[in-house]
């Protein structure tokens, strides 16, 4: 995807003018705003459950963004990180998923929650930084669902300092399919490659419940093809529910549903044992609202992500 700058000028005041690039084509889900206040601007990676931060205090903005076809967190973020370096920010953390903490560093920050922004515990990126003598901080978060990139904006300004709004670049209009055209869709391999993971759609399970029917799964039938092909890959089987329930339940429902599809793939298949894991995350990273009988169908599911190759 093609990126280039959008325009955010931070006008006339205390702090130095800053752009900021966004993607193109860019929508912005929501936006929090607040005249003055305080809030923590993470500074270094979870350890025991802690994630340290400094207190950034003034005007701040915050706004989460949705980008359809986003290939990684990292192609949302590396501009916007070029930029800040140009106008004299320091760098006050840059990691990415297990190098920040993973699960623990993940709920210790405050996000606009879903469906407005999405983050994937298996592949996300941070980036927060801070302005000198200016005081202004900058924090970025990129994650992606299985369609779309989320991009995180928090902005702490100094006081009596305009927050302009960061207006993303408008989206081309798309080129005219051919005569008879139609959409190509994303095979389970190609998304694996090119994005590192693919939810198993065809895998249901009604609501705690973990056991799989004996029938055969085309999406199986694809990740088993797949593993056979590169006999060097290794992927993590991680299954999800909804929020009825405890954690620790689900944890385990989650689990056991990952387990299920290992089992499948191994006994109905003959996958390698060793080239597919199987973990559960419970209910902490839907991928729909629960609020809805359809949200809850969706986040019942299991995620195959690439995990490694082997030698």
């Amino acid at each position: 995807m093609i990126l280039r700058a959008a325009l955010l000028s931070l006008l006339a005041g205390p702090a130095a003018a800053l752009s900021l690039p966004l993607p193109e084509g860019a929508e912005l889900t929501r936006e929090v705003t607040v005249p003055e206040g305080a809030r923590g601007v993470p500074t270094g990676v979870a350890e025991d459950g802690e994630v340290p931060k400094t207190l950034a205090q003034g005007a701040i903005s915050i706004q989460a963004f949705r980008v359809a076809g986003v290939p990684t967190p990292s192609a949302l973020l590396a501009p916007a990180a070029a930029r800040l370096e140009e106008e004299g920010f320091d760098t006050l953390l840059s990691c990415a998923t297990e190098s920040c903490g993973g699960f623990d560093f993940r709920f210790a920050l405050e996000l606009i929650p879903p469906p407005h922004m999405f983050v994937d515990l298996g592949d996300f990126q941070v980036l927060s930084a801070r302005q000198p003598g200016t005081g202004a901080h900058v924090s970025l978060v990129a994650s992606r669902s299985v369609s779309d990139g989320y991009l995180h904006v928090t902005r702490i300004l100094p006081l009596g300092t305009e927050v302009p709004d960061l207006a993303p670049a408008p989206r081309r209009a798309a080129a005219p399919a051919s005569p008879g055209a139609k959409d190509a869709p994303e095979t389970l391999a190609a998304a694996l490659e090119t994005r590192g993971h693919a939810v198993l759609e065809d895998l249901a399970f009604d609501s705690g419940t973990a056991t799989l029917s004996d029938e055969s799964y085309p999406s199986l039938t694809a990740l088993a093809a797949y593993l056979e092909r590169n006999p060097t890959r290794e992927v993590a089987l991680v299954g999800h529910t909804d929020s009825s329930g405890g954690l620790a339940v689900n944890i385990e429902i989650s689990r056991q549903r990952a387990v299920s599809a290992r089992q499948q793939l191994i006994s109905r298949y003959g996958v390698d044992p060793g080239q597919v894991r199987a973990e559960g995350m419970g209910y902490l990273a839907p991928r729909a609202s629960n609020l809805t009988p359809e949200g809850r169908e969706r986040n019942r599911r299991v995620e195959a992500i690439l995990t490694s190759t082997r030698p």
